[in-house]
C-alpha cells in the first residue's frame, strides 16, 4: 500500500520529467491527500468561526498554503502540523485594522474566496496573483461584491484590486446572477453569508455556471450547522440558494475527504492497465465531491467501479480485460459538471477504442491555463487525433500499434498546469515514451504526485 503524506517531496526532478512505464499491472491502495474544494471551504468557515476548529486530512499544497498565509495575514491564528490545521476563528471580523496586500500566486479559488471574506474586513484588503492570475477572471466578484455596497476599486475588474469594507459587515439581502465565468465568485459569499446581517439571497437567472461546485458549497455550510435553503427548476437547475444570518460554532474536529480531482489519475491509470486494481483510500463512492462524476465516467467507458468490499469509505477502481486489447470505449460524455476531471477522461480516450467526444468545457478555457488548448496540443503530441468543436473536445484515440510497440515518444508542454502534466502522466504509464515539462507545477494542488506514480510505476 502506498499512501501520501502533505509534505512529500520528490526532490529534486529532472525537467523534462521522463514517466516511469509501469513494470506490469497494479495491484495497490493509496490515499491522496485531502480535498482541495473542501479544505479551501473549510478554511474559510473555521477562520469566520467563533472559537477554535481543528481540520484533519487537510490539504497542504501552494494553493492551500496560500490562502492560510492570506487568512493569517488578517489576522487569524492558525497552526499547521504534519497531520491537523488548528484554526481559532475570529467570530466574524478579521483582527487585523490596517490595509493589508495579499498575494495568492497562481491559487483562483483562493482568490475568489477571498475577494467575499475581505467583506468582512477591518480595513481595505489589496488581492494579487501570478501573471496568470491577473488574466482570469474576477469580474463576477466585483459585480456581486458592489450589488452588496462592497467597495472594490480595480483598473479593469481584474487583479490587482482592493476591497474595502465598510465599518460593519455587509447587510446581505438579494443578489441576481446571470451566467458567470466561474462558480468561485457565488461560492465565496455563500461561504460568508451566514456573517452578513440580513445573510444572503442569491437568485439565478440562469442556469448556474458549474453547479456541482455550489452543491459541495453548500453541503459543508450544512455541515457547520447551517441552515441553507435551495430552489430548484424542473430540469434540477438552481433558481435560488438562501443563507440566513446566523454564524455557525467552531467544529472541534473536521475530517476531509481525499480529493476526487487528485485520485482520478490512479482511478485513471488502474483503467487502462489491464488486470489492475486501484483502491482510492477515504474516499468513498458517495462522495459529493464533483470529480466523482469524473471517476463515474470511467466506469461508462468500460472500468468496473464499486466501494471497497473491505472498507466502505474506500472506492475500488477495476481494469477487468487481461491482454492487449484497448479495454475502454469511447463515447460521448457531458463533464460540465466534472471540469477538473475531464483532463483525465480526455487521456484516456486517447486509449480507449473508438472516438471520444467530450462536452461542457467552456470553463476550461479560464483555468490555470487554457486547458482546451493544452488538451488538444498534448493529445496530438502523443499521436492522438483532437479537435476543439465550440465548447467540446473530439478525441480519436493513438494507434493500438504504437502503444503496444512503445513507439510513442511525446514531449507535454504543462504551461504551468498542474491537471495538465498529471493527465498525461497517465498515458506515459501506459505507453512510456513521455516527458513532462515543468514537473514541479503539481505542487499547486498534490505535492507528492511524482512520488507515488514512481511507486505505482514499480509495483508497490
Amino acid at each position: 500500500m502506498s499512501s501520501s503524506s502533505a509534505n512529500d517531496s520528490s526532490g529534486a526532478l529532472p525537467d523534462p520529467f521522463p514517466v516511469p512505464q509501469a513494470v506490469g499491472c497494479i495491484r495497490t491502495s493509496i490515499r491522496v491527500p485531502g480535498s482541495k474544494s473542501i479544505t479551501n471551504r473549510a478554511l474559510i468557515l473555521a477562520t469566520l468561526a467563533d472559537g477554535v476548529s481543528v481540520l484533519h486530512g487537510a490539504l497542504r499544497s501552494d494553493d492551500t498554503d496560500g490562502l492560510i498565509s492570506a487568512l493569517q495575514v488578517l489576522g487569524c491564528a492558525i497552526t499547521v502540523t504534519d497531520d491537523s490545521i488548528r484554526v481559532h476563528g475570529c467570530g466574524g471580523r478579521f483582527a487585523t485594522n490596517v490595509p493589508v496586500h495579499i498575494n495568492l500566486g497562481d491559487g483562483g479559488t483562493p482568490t475568489r474566496f477571498m475577494m467575499a471574506a475581505a467583506s468582512l474586513a477591518r480595513a481595505p484588503v489589496t488581492i494579487d496573483g501570478s501573471a496568470r492570475m491577473r488574466q482570469r477572471p474576477v469580474a463576477d466578484g466585483v459585480t456581486l461584491l458592489e450589488s452588496l455596497g462592497v467597495g472594490v476599486t480595480s483598473a479593469s475588474a481584474a487583479l490587482p484590486l482592493t476591497v474595502t469594507p465598510g465599518s460593519a459587515a455587509p447587510h446581505g439581502g438579494t443578489v441576481h446572477v446571470s451566467r458567470t465565468s466561474t462558480s468561485q465568485c457565488v461560492s465565496g459569499l455563500l461561504l460568508c453569508a451566514p456573517w452578513f446581517r440580513d445573510g444572503l439571497r442569491v437568485e439565478f437567472t440562469e442556469q448556474p455556471t458549474s453547479q456541482s461546485y455550489l452543491e459541495l458549497t453548500i453541503d459543508e455550510l450544512r455541515r457547520w450547522g447551517v441552515a441553507v435553503e435551495e430552489s430548484r427548476n424542473a430540469s434540477g437547475s438552481f433558481t435560488a440558494i438562501s443563507v440566513p444570518h446566523g454564524p455557525p460554532r467552531a467544529r472541534a474536529d473536521v475530517f476531509i475527504e481525499a480529493d476526487a480531482s487528485s485520485a482520478i489519475y490512479w482511478a485513471a491509470a488502474a483503467a487502462i492497465i489491464p488486470g489492475s486494481v486501484v483502491e482510492l483510500l477515504g474516499l468513498p463512492q458517495q462522495s459529493r465531491q464533483p470529480d466523482m462524476r469524473a471517476i463515474e465516467t470511467i466506469g461508462s467507458m468500460g472500468a468496473i467501479i464499486v466501494p471497497s468490499p473491505i472498507d466502505r469509505g474506500t472506492t475500488r477502481v477495476t481494469c477487468a480485460v487481461v491482454g492487449d486489447q484497448l479495454p475502454l470505449r469511447g463515447g460521448r460524455f457531458d463533464l460540465s459538471s466534472a471540469p477538473d476531471g475531464a483532463l483525465a477522461i480526455a487521456a484516456l480516450a486517447a486509449l480507449a477504442d473508438g472516438e471520444t467526444r467530450l462536452d461542457g468545457l467552456s470553463t476550461l478555457r479560464v483555468k490555470e491555463s487554457d486547458r482546451l488548448a493544452a488538451l488538444r496540443d498534448g493529445l496530438i503530441a502523443m499521436g492522438a487525433g483532437a479537435r476543439i468543436d465550440g465548447d467540446s473536445l473530439i478525441i480519436t484515440p493513438i494507434r493500438s500499434a504504437a502503444v503496444h510497440s512503445e513507439r510513442v515518444q511525446a514531449l507535454i508542454q504543462t504551461v504551468r498546469d498542474h491537471r495538465v502534466a498529471m493527465a498525461f502522466s497517465v498515458i506515459g504509464l501506459r505507453t512510456g515514451g513521455v516527458k513532462i515539462v515543468d514537473p514541479g507545477c503539481v505542487a499547486k494542488s498534490y505535492p507528492a504526485f511524482w512520488t507515488d506514480l514512481a511507486r505505482i510505476a514499480a509495483g508497490r
